[in-house]
């Protein structure tokens, strides 16, 4: 069941914010300071717009050849990321009837990427990587207009009570009169610099986890038990603990750890050892066993975590996941795992060593934490930008192409007649992403 309160906080938070722009937008008091509601006359955004930083963009924009090329690459990277990404909305549409998903389908309040409400994101480091995630996307976008010489009417940030994001302001006409590759050029750069940054990020995060973190101890943590009557539990088994023997069996990893459990007799009564991560110290516990009968396995009744570093770092161990492909994918889903942003209790199973051994802990685990959510936000913005769906800059960039190849394959076609084609290609396309979203929400609900 859905918990629906902290979705009412947050619309009860957003209401009182829209009152108040309404209130001071019909005192007059916003526009003398260039701020304005977005839609009128209440938001919920709030936009602050301004002229200062266009020198800035200018001075950046210089180096117009190293732009150019940038441009042109972007414009190949966008493309693969709009088929990749594309390609995977499909997929997951092929998935969401399944038993899993229909047993426990994914609340509405995922589709929105808003620190607060959607519950993937936490609010301190979801504010922190979206807005760096919009506003470099954005700059990144300005650079590209000065670099066609189109000019820049006003930039700006975006607040949502918070700041979530910036934009920048090109002239429409000068953008719309532009070449298709120019434009191209233009619409590409935003998400193919979320997607560079991203790398950037997750190589970082990872270049740190694997230098400087590693277990305490090798094993299984537990970190809960399923009840009252878990047999861990009844042998005074204690949380946050890590297992590393059952029934004599040494176990370093989780695959192990279900390779003893295997290994034991139904209903057997066995010894495990445990490792309190605090001190050290190893105690024997003897445990009367359970039998799952899905599984066709021995049980103890605990959660387990498997406290391998090798979730933060797949690729260098990408045959725990089967492969590459997997391995990213595991790494991008830490997030739906429970395991980012890395906190209590699962810090208590590791330790920090190595070249960030000087940094308190509690500052360190932010600096990761806030090193995979640039990534992660990084990512996210990118790959939506990147779908070939109106209003959004793979949309712009996708309509381009087809009227490039309307125009190519049918010479002499009158204006009207091909723009009539792009717009319905477009528009079909968009509605296509729209749906394979949504089916995302409705499929394991029929």
């Amino acid at each position: 069941m859905v918990d629906l309160v902290p979705l009412l906080l947050a619309a009860g938070v957003i209401v009182l914010w829209c009152l108040g722009l309404y209130a001071l937008q019909r005192r007059g008091l916003l526009e003398p300071r260039g701020l304005s509601p977005s839609p009128p006359p209440a938001g919920p955004f709030l936009m602050w717009k301004t002229v200062r930083g266009r020198n800035l963009i200018d001075r950046l924009a210089r180096p117009k050849r190293f732009w150019r090329i940038f441009g042109d690459v972007a414009i190949l990277l966008v493309a693969l990321t709009m088929v990749g990404t594309t390609v995977l909305l499909a997929w997951e549409a092929t998935l969401v009837q399944s038993a899993a998903i229909r047993g426990n389908p994914p609340p509405p309040e995922t589709l929105l990427g808003l620190p607060g409400i959607n519950p993937i994101i936490p609010v301190g480091y979801g504010i922190l990587g979206l807005a760096v995630a919009i506003i470099l996307h954005e700059f990144s976008h300005g650079i590209l207009s000065r670099v066609a010489n189109i000019k820049i009417r006003s930039l700006g940030l975006i607040f949502l009570i918070f700041p979530i994001g910036a934009f920048v302001e090109p002239d429409e006409d000068e953008l719309r009169a532009l070449p298709r590759r120019e434009r191209a050029r233009l619409y590409a750069v935003g998400p193919a610099t979320n997607i560079l940054l991203a790398i950037l990020f997750a190589a970082l995060f990872s270049t740190v986890m694997v230098t400087s973190v590693a277990p305490v101890v090798d094993g299984v943590g537990i970190v809960g038990f399923t009840n009252d009557t878990s047999p861990a539990l009844l042998a005074g088994m204690q949380p946050y603990t890590v297992i590393t023997a059952v029934n004599g069996t040494a176990v370093h990893t989780q695959s192990e750890f279900i390779a003893a459990l295997s290994a034991v007799p139904m209903n057997a009564t066995i010894v495990v050892r445990a490792v309190d991560p605090a001190t050290r110290i190893p105690a024997n516990y003897t445990v009367r066993t359970q039998w799952n009968p899905t599984t066709q396995r021995a049980v103890l009744g605990i959660y387990a975590f498997d406290v391998s570093t090798d979730y933060y770092h797949p690729l260098t161990n990408p045959d725990k996941f089967d492969g590459v492909p997997r391995a990213l994918l595991a790494f991008v889903s830490l997030p739906f795992s429970g395991r980012s942003p890395i906190g209590d209790p699962m810090t208590r199973f590791y330790q920090v060593q190595g070249p960030a051994a000087w940094m308190p802990a509690p500052l360190f685990w932010i600096l990761v934490n806030a090193l995979y959510w640039l990534f992660w936000l990084n990512l996210m913005l990118g790959a939506t930008n990147a779908l070939p769906a109106v209003p959004l800059d793979g949309g712009y960039i996708f309509k381009d192409g087809i009227e490039s190849l309307v125009s190519r394959l049918r010479k002499g076609i009158t204006v009207e007649a091909r723009d009539r084609i792009v717009r319905g290609l477009s528009y079909t396309f968009a509605f296509l992403i729209l749906a394979l979203v949504l089916w995302q929400l409705i499929g394991p609900r029929i």
